[in-house]
């Protein structure tokens, strides 16, 4: 196994997947519930990420080829997935009082955490206003494991590596279960980070890992376009 693209996905799928930055939605989706609630929640949500992965990367060549889609066709439309994933990233805002987003009738401290590589929005909802409390399963498979932490760009990126004539089934596995015990630990210690750090400290980190996704996704695009293209590394 090749130790230097182990390094590179985990790296890949730590960005953007984008678990620092999610520490506020995580908190969002799961207000009300108990410690030991929060923990099944993150179980499961890992858990869906973890499935949606690895399904994405064995089964995903097989749907390649039933659709007659290239592997290099497939890296170009997935890396523009990814880079608008960074963009999105690097552009992220605060959460917005639901007032100020056309939210009728809405309590002003009240809040939408927008997690802007799904595009998924997340409305706080206390539990003194008398709302029922999300329950793990509920939230844990969806927002919080797909679309969010396994959504279009991890997906993506997961196909991307299992085909191909050399396929690193076993450095992406493991990159993917990384990312899952990354996941777990972040959102165990959601609470603490988020009043440690603060949501402006969260979206600093956000707008960083933007970045470092959008220049994977150029990396990943430029040499899939060389592949489609080989006029235009000068290769006649």
């Amino acid at each position: 196994m090749d130790m230097q693209s182990l390094l590179t996905m985990t790296v890949a799928l730590f960005a953007i997947t984008g678990s620092i930055a999610i520490i506020p939605i995580f908190i969002a989706a799961t207000d009300g519930q108990t410690n030991q609630e929060r923990r099944k929640t993150a179980l499961i949500a890992t858990m869906t990420y973890t499935i949606a992965a690895i399904v994405a990367l064995f089964v995903g060549n097989a749907i390649l080829g039933f659709f007659g889609i290239s592997v290099s066709a497939l890296r170009v439309a997935g890396m523009a997935i990814v880079a608008t994933i960074g963009w999105k990233m690097m552009n992220a805002s605060l959460p917005t009082p639901a007032a100020d987003v056309g939210a009728p009738g809405s309590d002003s401290d009240n809040h939408h955490h927008l997690h802007a590589a799904s595009n998924t929005k997340i409305t706080k909802i206390g539990y003194a206003e008398g709302q029922p409390i999300p329950t793990p399963m509920g939230v844990g498979i969806m927002p919080l494991g797909f679309p969010i932490y396994g959504g279009p760009g991890v997906l993506s990126i997961v196909i991307a590596w299992g085909t191909g004539a050399k396929p690193v089934y076993m450095a992406a596995l493991i990159a993917i279960l990384i990312n899952a015990a990354a996941i777990i630990i972040l959102d165990f210690l959601a609470v603490p980070i988020t009043k440690l750090v603060g949501e402006q400290g969260l979206l600093a980190t956000e707008k960083v890992f933007g970045l470092i996704v959008v220049a994977i996704a150029i990396t990943g695009m430029t040499g899939a376009l060389l592949v489609l293209f080989p006029g235009l590394a000068g290769v006649h």
